[in-house]
C-alpha cells in the first residue's frame, strides 16, 4: 500500500473519532458555560471592586498553576497517546509516574512561594489588600496542576468521559455553589477565594476517582514508583516554562490593567474576556483530541495523515468559531449590558479586539500541536519569549493611553505574532500547515452573515428583539451560505450519519 493510500485508510476512522470526541468535548464546553454563569453571578453579588480584585488574584495564580503542572499535562498527550497506541502499559505507567513526580515538586514549591511572597505580589499590583487573598489562593498550583495532568492523561487514552464529568459538570457546579454559599454567609474577597480553593480541591478528588477507573489496571499500579521515562523532563520542562510565559501573555494585560487603572477597570476587561472566551473554547474542545491523533501519525511517520487531520479539524473549528465571533462583535453592548449590567457596556471596545484575538487563537492554535508532538518543546518556549517581549511593552503603552481597550488590542497583536510564528515554523520544519481551500467557505459565509447582522442591529430598535433577530437570522444566513458553497466530504458524511440516526426505521408506523 502506497503512502497516500495508507493515509486515506485512516481518513474515515480519524474523521469519525474526531467528530464523535469533538461532539463530546463541545458538550463539555457547553456544560462549562456554568463557569461563565458563575463569573456573571460573582460580578453581580460581590460588586465590581471585589470581583476585579478576585480576577486580578486569579490572573497571578494562573501563571503559577500552569507552571505547577511542570509541562507534564502536555507530555501526557505526547507519551501516553503514543504508548497506548502500541499497547505499552509499562510506558504509560512510566510516563504517568514521571509526570506526577515532576508536578508535585514544582507545584508545592510554587504554592509555598506564593504563600510567603503574597505581600510582595500584592504590592507589585499596587493593592496591598490582596495579600491575604493570595495566601488563601496559594494551594491552587497543586490543585490545578494535578487536575490538568489527570484530565490530559485520560484524553490521551481517547476517553472524553473524565473531561466531561469533571471539567464539564462538576468543576463549574462546585465553583458556583461554593461562591454563592460564601456570599450568603456574608463573605467578601477572602471568603470568595476560600470558596474557589475548596471547589478546586473537590474537583481534583473527583478527577482522581474517575481517571483511575479509565486507566487499565496495569497502567495505574505503583505509578509514583514507576521508573523514570528517559527524555520526559527534557521535553516537559521547556513546555512548563513556555506555559508559564503563555500564561503571562494571557494574564499580563489583566495584571498591568489592575496596576495602572485599578480593579474596576479590570472588572470591565474581565467581563469582555468572559463573553469572548466561547470563541477559543471551540478550539479547546478539539485540542486534546487532535494532539493524540497527531502524535500517533507523527510517530508512525505518516505525514499525509498528519496534514489531513490538522486541516480537517481546523476547518471544523473555524466553521463554529467564525459565526460566533461576528455575532458577539455585532451584539457587544447588548451582551455586556444584559449579563453584567449597564455599566459594563463601557467594555465594548475591549470586547471587539478580544473577539478577534480569540478567533486568531481558535483558527491557528491547533498548529502548535504539530511542534509539540515533534518534540520541539524548546521552540515553544522560544515562541512564548517572543510573545512576552511584544506583549508587555505593548500592553503597558496601550493601557496607559486607552485603558481596557488598549489591553485588548495588545492581546490581539500578541495572538497574531504567536500563532503566526508557529504556523510558519510548522510549515518550514515539519512541512505541515492548517490551510485548505475548503477553509474559505466558512470564512466567506461568516463575512456575509456579519454584513447582514450589522444591518439588522441598526434597523431594529427594541434591544430584546434586536438580539433575538440578529442571532436567529445571522445563524440562518451563515448556514445557508455554507450549503450554497457546498459542504466538504467529511461534513457531508457526518450530516448523513446524523440524519440517518434521526430517521425512523423502515416499515415503522407513521
Amino acid at each position: 500500500m502506497s503512502e497516500p493510500e495508507a493515509a486515506r485508510a485512516h481518513e474515515g476512522p480519524d474523521a469519525r473519532y474526531a467528530a464523535r470526541s469533538g461532539a463530546m468535548q463541545v458538550l463539555t464546553i457547553l456544560a462549562q458555560a456554568l463557569l461563565a454563569t458563575s463569573q456573571v453571578v460573582f460580578a453581580r453579588l460581590y460588586g465590581r471592586a471585589i470581583y476585579g480584585a478576585y480576577l486580578s488574584a486569579l490572573a497571578v495564580l494562573d501563571v503559577f498553576s500552569r507552571g505547577g503542572a511542570a509541562g507534564a499535562d502536555k507530555a501526557m498527550l505526547r507519551y501516553v497517546a503514543a504508548f497506548r497506541s502500541t499497547g505499552d502499559a509499562a510506558g504509560v505507567r512510566s510516563a504517568l509516574g514521571t509526570g506526577l513526580r515532576l508536578y508535585l515538586g514544582f507545584s508545592v514549591t510554587f504554592a509555598l512561594a506564593i504563600a510567603l511572597g503574597a505581600p510582595r505580589l500584592a504590592a507589585a499590583l499596587h493593592d496591598p489588600a490582596l495579600a491575604p487573598a493570595l495566601r488563601v489562593f496559594a494551594p491552587l498550583p497543586i490543585l490545578m496542576g494535578g487536575l490538568y495532568i489527570l484530565i490530559q492523561a485520560s484524553l490521551a487514552t481517547r476517553s472524553t468521559r473524565a473531561n466531561f464529568l469533571v471539567r464539564g459538570l462538576a468543576e463549574p457546579a462546585l465553583l458556583l455553589a461554593a461562591g454563592v454559599t460564601a456570599w450568603l454567609l456574608g463573605g467578601g474577597l477572602l471568603a470568595l477565594a476560600a470558596a474557589h480553593v475548596t471547589a478546586s480541591a473537590l474537583t481534583l478528588l473527583l478527577a482522581v476517582v474517575i481517571v483511575r477507573r479509565i486507566l487499565r489496571p496495569d497502567e495505574r499500579t505503583r505509578v509514583l514508583s514507576a521508573p523514570p521515562l528517559r527524555g520526559f523532563a527534557a521535553f516537559s520542562l521547556p513546555m512548563s516554562a513556555g506555559e508559564m510565559l503563555n500564561a503571562v501573555v494571557q494574564r499580563a494585560d489583566m495584571i498591568i490593567l489592575t496596576t495602572m487603572r485599578g480593579p474596576e477597570a479590570a472588572a470591565l476587561y474581565g467581563a469582555a474576556e468572559l463573553v469572548t472566551r466561547s470563541i477559543s473554547n471551540i478550539r479547546y474542545a478539539f485540542d486534546s483530541i487532535v494532539a493524540g491523533v497527531l502524535s500517533e501519525s507523527f510517530h508512525a511517520g505518516d505525514l499525509n495523515r498528519l496534514r489531513y487531520n490538522l486541516a480537517m479539524v481546523v476547518r471544523w473549528v473555524v466553521s463554529v468559531a467564525a459565526p460566533i465571533t461576528v455575532t458577539v462583535i455585532v451584539l457587544r453592548r447588548e451582551l455586556l449590558g444584559a449579563l453584567f449590567g449597564s455599566a459594563y457596556a463601557a467594555g465594548a471596545g475591549a470586547l471587539t479586539a478580544l473577539a478577534l484575538a480569540h478567533l486568531v487563537n481558535s483558527s491557528l492554535g491547533l498548529t502548535g500541536w504539530v511542534l509539540m508532538v515533534a518534540g520541539r518543546s524548546r521552540l515553544g518556549f522560544f515562541n512564548n519569549v517572543i510573545a512576552v517581549a511584544f506583549n508587555l511593552p505593548a500592553a503597558y503603552f496601550l493601557i496607559r493611553h486607552f485603558g481596557a481597550a488598549g489591553a485588548a488590542f495588545a492581546a490581539f497583536g500578541t495572538a497574531l505574532i504567536l500563532q503566526g510564528t508557529m504556523v510558519v515554523e510548522a510549515a518550514v520544519l515539519e512541512r505541515v500547515h492548517p490551510f485548505s481551500l475548503a477553509l474559505l467557505k466558512p470564512l466567506a459565509s461568516a463575512a456575509a452573515a456579519f454584513a447582514l447582522e450589522h444591518w439588522l442591529a441598526g434597523a431594529v430598535g427594541d434591544a430584546r428583539a434586536r438580539v433575538a433577530i440578529v442571532i436567529v437570522v445571522g445563524m440562518l444566513a451563515y448556514g445557508l451560505g455554507l450549503l450554497a458553497l457546498g459542504l466538504p466530504h467529511e461534513e457531508r458524511e457526518i450530516l448523513r450519519r446524523v440524519l440517518k440516526r434521526g430517521r425512523p426505521p423502515a416499515g415503522s408506523a407513521a
